[in-house]
């Protein structure tokens, strides 16, 4: 008896583990993910972030720049620290969109697996 509710458990951990690899060889790759973040409904803000990072990036290289040739280390060490921060900020903030637009993705995909479970359900208890 052990042995057969082994087998079972065995049975359906391969059943899961092929399930979750097909899962993970249809999802897209990151730069289709990126594509998709200027695609949505946040496009006008992933646009404008995008377009602040470039310019905190310009920043940052100049303010690393102005810190070696210039009098005042000081205040071109605090502009790169902080448009490095800010710059950081964004690209996390983008990421962040990008994971929250995969996980509606997957939810709604559940969703629908359960809304056919359900109705192959009923039918099949309405034909019984």
């Amino acid at each position: 008896m052990m042995m057969n509710f082994d087998e079972k458990i065995k049975q359906s951990l391969q059943v899961e583990q092929h399930n979750l690899e097909s899962i993970l060889e249809s999802d897209p790759s990151l730069f289709k993910q990126l594509t998709g973040l200027y695609k949505g409904k946040m496009r006008l803000w992933t646009i404008l972030g995008t377009f602040f990072a470039f310019i905190l990036t310009a920043i940052f290289i100049l303010s690393a720049y102005q810190f070696f040739n210039s009098e005042q280390q000081l205040f071109w060490a605090v502009c790169f620290v902080s448009s490095l921060m800010m710059q950081i900020a964004i690209k996390l903030w983008l990421f962040m969109e990008m994971n929250r637009q995969s996980i509606t993705k997957e939810i709604k995909r559940s969703e629908l697996e359960i809304r056919l479970m359900l109705s192959e359900h009923f039918s099949s208890n309405s034909q019984n």
